[in-house]
């Protein structure tokens, strides 16, 4: 079957890996894609529903590969929801003092992008499309945009003043949902519930702000936050397969 789709071009990500990037926005009306429009792009990046195998195998006719799976997820909000500031039952084997969340700033960039830098080990952005260490770089990006307002709306932050044992991103994505951008914690930290603590102050946030809905996803091997999300009330919406070329 003839794949039907538009290429869009990923101007911020054109820039900032400095290469022809572009995204697939399928439509039945679009013409037949072609390789030579494909071929103006360095990386094409396809984003195709787990139900839809026919137009995997037309993909893959084109040169497309497989890059990972993604699972997105999402929680009504029920207010009243846990106040941004309070403790959380799940991180109770951290002190008070750990256990607080508050808005990052400007002087937390470059803590926030340390992590970031090193915490998604599971990402799209790998090679052999992106070379070493683009992955760090992205990500230590989108977490200093966070804090600007660039993109994401906000980073939440777990930890005392001038410190950082975790962090939360979130997007307004409508009126009534918000989306999780990042979501990470030290290593020296793990196991304390500090990623529970950090989603609820997520949900907290949206309720702050009349959300009704937030929604999250990570990738298909990240059994570790499927869990965590899914232990906070999460419930799974929908399976896709990211393929390149």
């Amino acid at each position: 079957m003839p794949v039907r789709a538009t290429i869009e071009p990923l101007r911020w990500e054109s820039e900032f890996f400095g290469f022809p990037s572009g995204k697939l926005n399928f439509n039945l009306s679009a013409p037949p894609l072609s390789s030579a429009g494909l071929d103006a792009f360095k990386v094409v990046q396809a984003k195709v529903e787990a139900d839809c195998p026919q137009r995997l195998d037309a993909l893959s006719a084109l040169g497309f590969r497989l890059v990972e799976g993604e699972i997105d997820l999402s929680v009504k909000i029920a207010p009243p929801a846990v106040p941004v500031k309070s403790k959380n039952a799940h991180a109770e084997r951290a002190s008070s003092s750990l256990a607080e969340i508050r808005l990052a700033g400007a002087a937390d960039i470059p803590a926030l992008s340390a992590m970031a830098s090193t915490a998604f080990i599971l990402s799209r952005f790998r090679e052999p499309w992106y070379s070493p260490g683009d992955s760090s770089r992205f990500y230590a990006q989108w977490a200093e945009n966070a804090v600007l307002g660039r993109f994401d709306r906000c980073c939440l932050i777990a930890g005392p003043p001038q410190a950082v044992i975790g962090m939360v991103t979130l997007r307004e994505i409508s009126a009534q949902e918000a989306r999780v951008g990042l979501l990470a914690v030290d290593p020296a930290f793990a196991g304390r519930g500090f990623g529970r603590l950090l989603f609820n102050a997520a949900l907290a946030w949206c309720a702050e702000h009349r959300k009704t809905r937030l929604r999250v996803a990570t990738q298909t091997g990240n059994i570790a936050a499927l869990r965590l999300y899914i232990a906070c009330g999460a419930t799974i919406d929908c399976a896709a397969y990211w393929l390149y070329r």
